[in-house]
């Protein structure tokens, strides 16, 4: 009876630990998410920016947030808190927007070649895309340039024109070179500003960074690691048991 019980307890074992091995196999198959998400919506209208992203756990608690909590660097000189757009806001935002705030650009010469940019450590993200919001005036700038950095080494992704006439969502795929990169860095470069910086020329709002977030191995090894734990307290205890009945 014990060869019978013991055979048993080695088909199970060998079902559920070929099940995880499983789940692992075909962990890069999870559902997109949203990553990083910027709002602009803390700032301060006509004066500080609102450059960290809004997450879905502390300190926002926004259920349309993001997964990464990072802050925008930028080489810009003139900017502040504008009215923001409505395009591109993730569907869950709980932040208000009617019509919110976005970081705006008077665009002087100077600034032609500026950037933004932000930090993720995109070690368990892959399927990568980046878009945005944007509304240009004549003199605003007309092209974006998006590029990544692997331990501070670039690559550039391509050029996109930004029309003029109304607000657009401009978006990126982002290459399979930033997947599963502790160190990545995403950055948007402008050009082609005309304005002297007395006016209002570009609006930027609701950034989003999408992708898939694939399992930890940690999790899959986890699995593992209790069911063999598991395995081995049931088979001591069916040990015990065959003995007792025995005597």
């Amino acid at each position: 009876k014990l060869d019978l019980h013991t055979r048993t307890f080695r088909s199970c074992f060998a079902a559920v630990a070929g099940t995880l091995m499983l789940m692992a196999a075909f962990a890069p198959s999870a559902n997109a998410t949203v990553l990083v998400y910027f709002n602009f919506e803390d700032g301060t209208l006509g004066g500080a920016v609102d450059f960290t992203s809004d997450v879905v756990g502390p300190p926002d608690f926004n259920p349309g947030g993001g997964i990464v909590l990072t802050t925008i660097t930028t080489t810009a000189t003139v900017f502040a808190s504008v009215d923001g757009l409505l395009l591109n806001r993730t569907p869950g935002d709980i932040d208000t927007a009617d019509p919110g705030l976005a970081v705006g650009f008077r665009t002087t010469p100077v600034d032609n070649g500026s950037y933004i940019q932000f930090a993720v450590d995109a070690t368990f993200f892959q399927t990568m895309s980046l878009s945005f919001a944007i509304d240009t005036a004549g003199n605003g700038f007309d092209t974006v340039q998006l590029s990544y950095f692997v331990n501070g080494v670039e690559t550039i992704v391509g050029s996109q024109p930004i029309v003029t006439g109304g607000a657009q969502i401009i978006t990126f795929a982002v290459p399979p070179g930033a997947n599963n990169q502790p160190t990545l860095v995403l950055r948007l470069t402008f050009n082609g500003g005309m304005s002297q910086g007395n006016n209002l020329q570009t609006i930027i709002d609701n950034i989003q960074l999408n992708g898939t977030a694939v399992p930890e191995p940690a999790t899959v090894v986890s699995g593992l690691l209790g069911v063999l734990g598991l395995g081995w307290h049931q088979r001591r205890r069916l040990i015990r048991s065959v003995c007792l009945r025995r005597t």
